[in-house]
């Protein structure tokens, strides 16, 4: 009996809390580490020269899990430093597709859907600010189909003459696509008879 009428009380003292104003900082039932001594960005701290809180990281690290330390993949270069001649992925029209979807969007208005050279903005060159303008590469050219695919990535990757670098704004992955759907370029832009299978060369005689 005696602790039922403990607990009637105990209900009623806190339901007549409710509503009620106070100057009193809310109860923290779990405070946990919400309230604990730390540096906040952009705060002073007595404990560096500089007064700082925010540090530079030290000098020569990399970001967990951002080292590009596979030279193929992120540089287009084997270990000697000479462009490579194979793709560093297996190429699969998923990978096909994709380049084709990028090359369209940043690559198609100077060097043209066809990849001659001859897109929009070679078009109009007048529009384009200094420095002077440089026609864009015929990717179906000589020169071009004989160069590496990964001097191609390094290309894409950090510009030549006055195409800008892409490589803050295309993903890795996404600039080897690209240079997979230029070399389809190429092979259909130079293809000859012997390309078609022997059962489909009919239609094309």
């Amino acid at each position: 009996m005696r602790s039922l009428i403990a607990l009637v009380i105990a209900a009623a003292a806190l339901g007549g809390c409710r509503g009620e104003p106070s100057r009193l900082p809310p109860v923290h039932l779990n405070p946990n580490m919400d309230t604990q001594a730390k540096y906040k960005a952009y705060g002073h701290s007595n404990l560096f020269q500089d007064g700082r809180t925010m540090r530079e990281p030290p000098a020569n690290t990399v970001q967990y899990g951002l080292g590009k330390v596979d030279d193929e993949v992120y540089r287009g270069q084997d270990e000697f430093g000479n462009f490579i001649s194979r793709f560093p992925m297996p190429l699969d029209k998923k990978l096909l597709d994709r380049g084709q979807e990028r090359y369209d969007i940043f690559c198609a208005p100077c060097h043209d859907k066809s990849g001659n050279g001859k897109g929009m903005v070679a078009q109009r060159p007048g529009l384009v600010p200094p420095p002077t303008f440089i026609d864009p590469a015929d990717a179906n050219g000589r020169r071009i189909i004989e160069m590496p695919v990964g001097e191609i990535y390094n290309t894409i990757t950090n510009g030549k003459n006055t195409m800008p670098a892409y490589r803050s704004q295309i993903p890795t992955e996404d600039r080897w696509a690209i240079v997979a759907y230029v070399r389809a370029l190429q092979r259909g832009q130079n293809a000859r008879l012997s390309d078609v299978p022997a059962d489909q060369q009919g239609s094309l005689k």
